[in-house]
């Protein structure tokens, strides 16, 4: 018996057969993304975490990572804010002294 010969140009098209994706509604190798992505857990109450921005110069930015450290910036720059919202007059001075840890 004779064996079959193929032509190279039926073999890529085997090829791209076989990596091509399937329409929308048909079963694939690929898990559909929405499927398989976790449920967002629904954040409710008081202390949920929400971003407070404000604008600085340049330079008033630059003094602050001077006073605090690079890395400590945005830490220093809460504590202080908070300490001053409590009006507490003494932690304020603290960190102001003694800086962040």
């Amino acid at each position: 018996m004779a064996k079959k010969q193929i032509s190279k140009g039926s073999q890529t098209a085997a090829k791209k057969d076989k990596t091509r994706k399937t329409a929308p509604g048909q079963k694939g190798n690929q898990p559909d993304p929405k499927a398989t992505a976790p449920e967002a857990t629904p954040k409710t109450g008081a202390d949920e975490q929400v971003v407070f921005a404000f604008r600085l110069l340049r330079s008033e930015r630059d003094l602050i990572h001077k006073v605090a450290g690079s890395a400590k910036a945005s830490r220093f720059v809460k504590s202080v804010v908070l300490a001053t919202a409590r009006r507490d007059l003494d932690a304020v001075k603290r960190i102001l002294e003694e800086g962040i840890s």
